[in-house]
């Protein structure tokens, strides 16, 4: 017995040399389904004989076939209930392969006809609906898929390209393609699909529908070859081939190569949602762009293009929006470069002094301060190397945000800037010296410090008579890294308003070396009314500034000390210890007679003083 003749002969299917039709549609309802046609015999016949050996042979192979397409739905249920990366679903994938191959191996091209609820092989019905879930012929001629040839070669990838496209029309998210369609962009090369086409896709000459046999003429798939396109179906009563030459099925000619096309659309679909990503990413980026920046793009790329006098007056006239946009949001470096630009491209309308009026508004300023209160050392840096742009008159605009931020690093920071800026020249914030606010003064004074020099003196001078201790204090810490004989001056003045501690400092300042003037302006405390009265602090600094600065020339006035006062008075007694310790300690020939000469008075505490302070000397 013959294999059944599956060429476009007679019955209009399609040859299985031929190509399927570029059409992807499928016949959903225009055109009626019909049942298939049973196999046509090269000798007539319906069927086989029963007597005929090859009858045998024949039911093996559907039997195999039956197998395969069991095997097929199984691997199509397992597949719907497993993700597709699961152990499972890829064994039955490889499974279903390999027994797709060994059908063809064994019994050469195997082809499977659909009708709505039974697929058959041969003559023979294979496979039959048990329930409307478990139809699987529907679902072929449902999309109009009325018959499947899988050829001796079929891959892989083709077998498991016929799983995809039948999950893809049968799952829950559906992508709108029928089966055809997706058969037809997989190019299965070893897969021949015989489908009805839909209505008017035949061409002018073929007929709309098929016959009710189920038999009618049938599309091939669109080819290269120029021949393959040119071949037209022939009705059933065996007329001449005929063709309609430049006939299309959609958009696209039949017989046309797609690869391209396709090629272009998959490497978009590849492409896309990475592009998609990079694009959402820039357009963030982009949006994140501070405003003041965009402008400034904007302002250089107009300013370097052939733009005319007026475009460039017009920019520029922007420019100071652009520069008090930046001040307000804390963009210190695209200030600094608006503010180049203006210089740059100066055209009159724009005073740079009424720039600097402006920033030390009191509104302005606390803007300027809350925003760097809030930044970094890199944003202070910015800011300060703005401040540095404008040259010497951003000394006040800094000395008005030292003044008023309450963030130490950013007093820090501006501090430093501040006396680098007046380094050459101190007498800039003389002016400050006089605010009416302690601590302005008290962090000039700091920064007149760090400044140093015989410059600062006479502002030091200046600042030592502010009522506030905490400024004088401050003088005096300034005063250390000065040359004393030029300190020495400040120093002496500062012990008038002078605190405990501050008092005790600026004593151990004068103390550095002796001085016969120090020495005498320091005894003269002792002759004080109140003296004793002092903090013990300060009457402790006082005796150690006699002894280190005192001569010859401070031993009248320390022998008048060691005999005053009342003999039975407690501190007296602490007193005259305590100077006959200087006398020891000034050590010439005239202060260790004094002491030697108390050491023999009839007056006991004087004796006793003059004689402890002998013994410690020479036990030292």
């Amino acid at each position: 017995m013959e294999e059944p003749i599956h060429g476009r002969g007679a019955s209009g299917i399609p040859d299985s040399s031929g190509v399927p039709s570029s059409d992807p549609r499928v016949n959903t309802g225009a055109v009626p389904r019909h049942e298939p046609a049973p196999a046509v015999w090269r000798d007539g016949a319906t069927g086989p004989s029963a007597a005929d050996p090859a009858a045998a042979t024949e039911d093996v192979a559907c039997k195999a076939a039956a197998a395969w397409l069991h095997q097929f739905e199984r691997t199509l249920k397992t597949c719907r209930l497993y993700d597709a990366a699961n152990p499972t679903v890829q064994r039955f994938r490889d499974e279903l392969v390999h027994a797709l191959e060994r059908l063809v191996a064994e019994h050469g091209a195997v082809t499977y006809r659909f009708d709505d609820e039974d697929v058959r092989c041969g003559d023979q019905v294979v496979h039959t609906a048990r329930s409307r879930e478990d139809n699987l012929a529907f679902v072929f001629h449902r999309d109009g898929v009325r018959g499947l040839t899988f050829q001796p070669g079929v891959t892989a990838e083709e077998c498991l390209a016929l799983v995809d496209a039948v999950l893809a029309v049968t799952g829950q998210n559906l992508d709108g393609d029928d089966l055809v369609t997706l058969l037809w962009e997989a190019h299965l090369r070893h897969l021949e699909v015989d489908y009805i086409p839909a209505e008017g896709d035949a061409g002018a000459e073929g007929p709309a529908t098929t016959p009710d046999d189920g038999a009618g003429p049938l599309l091939p798939w669109p080819t290269a070859s120029e021949n393959d396109a040119n071949t037209a179906a022939a009705p059933a009563s065996g007329a001449d081939d005929t063709h309609v030459r430049g006939e299309r099925s959609e958009d696209w000619a039949i017989g046309e190569t797609t690869d391209e096309v396709e090629a272009t659309f998959a490497e978009l679909d590849t492409l896309a949602p990475s592009e998609t990503r990079r694009f959402l990413a820039e357009f963030e980026a982009e949006r994140r762009v501070p405003p003041a920046t965009a402008a400034l793009a904007i302002v250089y790329a107009c300013l370097h293009t052939d733009a005319t006098a007026d475009d460039r007056r017009e920019m520029v006239a922007f420019l100071p929006r652009v520069l008090r946009a930046a001040l307000a949001a804390g963009a210190w470096s695209e200030a600094r470069e608006a503010l180049r630009l203006l210089r740059a491209t100066a055209t009159g309308d724009w005073s740079e002094e009424a720039f600097l009026q402006e920033i030390l508004q009191p509104v302005g300023v606390t803007r300027v301060v809350e925003r760097l209160d809030q930044q970094g050392p890199a944003a202070i840096a910015d800011y300060l190397a703005l401040a540095q742009e404008l040259g010497a008159p951003a000394v006040d605009w800094l000395t008005l945000v030292l003044s008023e931020s309450q963030a130490r690093l950013t007093r820090q920071l501006v501090a430093e800037a501040i006396a680098a800026q007046v380094q050459r020249d101190p007498a800039r914030m003389a002016a400050w010296l006089s605010d009416p606010r302690w601590y302005v003064v008290r962090n000039v004074v700091h920064i007149l410090g760090w400044v140093g020099g015989p410059a600062v003196v006479p502002l030091l001078q200046t600042a030592v008579r502010h009522e506030d201790p905490r400024v004088v204090a401050e003088v005096v810490n300034a005063l250390q890294g000065i040359e004393l004989r030029l300190a020495r001056p400040v120093l002496i003045k500062a012990l008038e308003h002078a605190d405990a501690h501050t008092f005790g400092q600026a004593l151990h300042q004068l103390s550095a070396a002796r001085d016969p003037a120090v020495a005498r302006f320091v005894t003269a405390f002792l002759a004080h009314d109140r003296f004793l009265q002092r903090p013990a602090e300060e009457r402790r600094a006082i005796y150690a500034a006699i002894a280190s600065t005192g001569g010859d020339e401070v031993v009248a006035d320390l022998e008048a000390a060691l005999n005053a006062g009342n003999w039975f008075d407690r501190e007296m007694e602490v007193h005259r210890h305590a100077v006959a310790r200087c006398l020891s300690r000034i050590g010439t020939p005239r202060a260790l007679a004094v002491l030697q000469a108390g050491a023999q008075s009839h007056r006991a505490p004087v004796r006793q003083a003059c004689a402890t302070a002998l013994q410690t000397r020479h036990a030292a």
